[in-house]
């Protein structure tokens, strides 16, 4: 059986415009509004969070760096395809 996520309501205020696109897109795609809303939010936060995170762990490595010889950083780029 399914087990339901309790909720709340959330009343925002949207540009018209973008009201009428959300809506058109999501009758258009066969999706709930509250599904596209609720994805979109949950996405947005883990995005800002793994960026929060990864902002952290860059500036740790800043305090402690450790430096590659630059032979194996080359040979890193090459394998990525990013040097030739």
């Amino acid at each position: 059986m399914h087990q339901r996520t309790a909720q709340t309501m959330v009343g925002v205020r949207i540009p018209i415009n973008l009201k009428k696109r959300l809506s058109s897109y999501c009758l258009n795609h066969g999706i709930k509004l509250n599904f596209f809303i609720t994805e979109a939010i949950d996405g947005h936060l883990n995005e800002a969070t793994e960026d929060y995170n990864d902002a952290i762990e860059a500036k740790k490595r800043l305090e402690n760096p450790q430096y590659l010889p630059e032979t194996e950083i080359s040979d890193y780029l090459k394998k990525r395809g990013i040097k030739k």
